[in-house]
């Protein structure tokens, strides 16, 4: 039964999920003014009653065909619709409740109403599934909004948005909501800034490449090792690649001794001295009667001692000393057990520049084999922050590894149990499909037209109206579509407490500038810190106000 009160127009057009409105003519007081029927705008969900069932459409367009001379005359106005779902009549089917798609589409004719409160409670609530509440809807703001939790992750979901859009705070919100319902979580998050260790406290055991974070040269494959020890140089490149490659399975076969179990390849992760392949190198490089290969050798040799010695790579050298902590390093990476600490945050900002790529290539692909030979048994949510970084677009850009094992976690993650959260503040510089692989999209403000017709290509149908609002979105505001939530829905994120908040705020220029810093042991402070390569305790200086005049 249709109210007259909450008719704001009748079907004309319907094609496929499409449907077109013609809103009916405004009513008119007794002087003759015009009385809004309803605000209906881009994003506004409408109902359309029919026999069978009650269709909901989403606003995607107004607009007036042919505009009038007269302001008091009369115009027709179209309402372009996007149908997303249904309630179906009582005893139709076993579930009367709101489901996405429509079986049952509207005549020529049928009304359009305004929703009520109830109906939008119907729409937006999520079914008898895990869930978790991330903020509130625009349209309504004392309506939650929440996200499907296991379609969420297991299909992978991610947040993009220009810098200073709260794309930071967002993917705080999304983490600490999902470790609400689920405190035996696992979540590594690759920090490229240091931004995250405040955010979660004590739930987050921070890995720090100067203290705690330990990856042994002999995790990393041959490809990885080669950048780190080889480079990209290309006059001797080919033969330092045969020749350490040699050396690397002659010393993992002396490490594993004759009654290995296991076979010896240059790729086995497992262990061996750093100190054997130089005297592999050595023996080899002593042997030689052909002079040309000489500099191979002795290129390869320096760099290994330089690695060794740069505390800059003590995450790989120094501390890979104590022999096979394979288990030890893993159980600490993925939290076995969590006890209490559910987030893993890699502080990858102490990582030397010119072998990031290869850290972030290691832990994908450890994450990613471990889950596979563990039989799925232990799921994962690996978080890339600054993904464009790792997964450029450009094939000349990048670690060709790192972009393989991250798109092999795109592709078959899922099955392995090991979810993909991409975070991206440029989203046309990431590989296309990465974010196609993603199957639930949070979109905060962007104002670049090649980065919102990038996410354009990749969302689907049903939310591409909601994408006009991209440029005006405020400040924690996103448009989120895909399998992770019951509609593509306009939404504002919770606000996180101040001490909850990640440290990625816009440096107050104006508020720094009005105190005086003459403390040259601040300054020292600041260098010691910096030689050292350790962040964290205080840096003691003593601002005081400038004086005036």
């Amino acid at each position: 039964m249709t109210d007259n009160n909450d008719k704001i127009g009748r079907i004309v057009s319907v094609s496929g999920s499409q449907a077109i409105c013609l809103l009916d003519n405004p009513k008119r007081d007794p002087e003759g003014e015009a009385v809004a029927a309803a605000d209906v705008q881009t994003g506004t969900m409408v109902r359309i009653p029919t026999p069978r069932s009650t269709i909901y459409g989403m606003v995607k367009g107004v607009s007036v065909p042919m505009a009038t001379a007269e302001p008091n005359d009369e115009e027709l106005k179209i309402v372009e619709l996007e149908l997303v779902g249904e309630r179906l009549a009582d005893g139709t089917l076993p579930d009367s409740g709101f489901q996405r798609g429509v079986s049952f589409f509207p005549a020529i004719g049928t009304s359009v109403c305004l929703t009520t409160r109830d109906d939008l409670c119907q729409i937006y609530a999520c079914p008898a599934v895990p869930t978790a509440r991330v903020g509130y809807v625009h349209q309504d703001s004392r309506l939650p909004a929440y996200v499907k939790i296991d379609d969420l992750l297991g299909k992978h979901f991610a947040v993009l948005g220009t810098t200073g859009s709260g794309k930071s705070c967002a993917v705080t919100v999304v983490l600490k909501a999902i470790l609400r319902e689920n405190q035996q979580s696992r979540i590594l998050l690759l920090d490229p800034h240091n931004e995250y260790a405040q955010a979660f406290g004590e739930q987050a055991q921070v890995l720090d490449p100067a203290t705690t974070l330990e990856l042994p040269y002999w995790l990393f494959n041959f490809d990885e090792i080669c950048e780190v020890v080889v480079g990209t140089e290309t006059d001797s490149r080919a033969a330092q690649v045969t020749i350490l490659g040699d050396a690397i399975v002659a010393a993992r076969s002396k490490f594993a001794g004759p009654k290995a179990k296991y076979p010896v390849t240059v790729d086995t992760p497992a262990p061996y001295w750093v100190s054997e392949v130089i005297n592999v190198l050595q023996e080899a490089q002593g042997r030689l009667t052909r002079p040309e290969s000489l500099p191979a050798y002795t290129r390869l040799i320096s760099r290994l001692k330089v690695l060794s010695n740069d505390s800059r790579f003590s995450f790989m050298f120094s501390r890979a000393s104590a022999g096979d902590k394979m288990a030890e390093i893993l159980t600490g990476l993925f939290r076995i057990p969590v006890a209490g600490k559910p987030v893993t945050i890699v502080d990858l900002s102490g990582v030397p520049s010119e072998i990031l790529n290869v850290v972030v290539s290691v832990l994908c692909r450890l994450t990613f084999d471990f889950a596979m030979w563990s039989e799925s048994r232990v799921p994962i949510l690996i978080v890339c922050e600054e993904a464009h970084r790792y997964a450029p677009q450009s094939a000349a850009l990048g670690f060709a590894p790192t972009k393989r094992a991250l798109a092999q976690i795109a592709k078959e993650g899922r099955k392995y149990g090991v979810s993909l959260c991409v975070v991206s503040q440029r989203p046309s510089d990431l590989a296309a499909s990465m974010l196609s692989e993603c199957n639930t999209v949070f979109a905060l403000r962007m104002s670049n037209q090649s980065d919102q017709e990038f996410v354009r290509a990749a969302m689907s149908e049903s939310g591409l109206g909601l994408l006009e609002f991209l440029p005006s979105l405020r400040t924690g505001e996103a448009i989120v579509v895909g399998e992770g939530v019951p509609v593509p829905l306009r939404m504002s994120f919770d606000q996180l407490p101040a001490l909850e908040m990640p440290r990625g705020k816009t440096a107050s220029f104006s508020e720094s500038w009005q105190t005086e810093i003459d403390d040259t042991d601040w300054v020292a402070a600041v260098i010691d810190r910096w030689r050292r390569r350790q962040k964290g305790g205080p840096l003691h200086a003593v601002p005081r106000a400038s004086s005036s005049g």
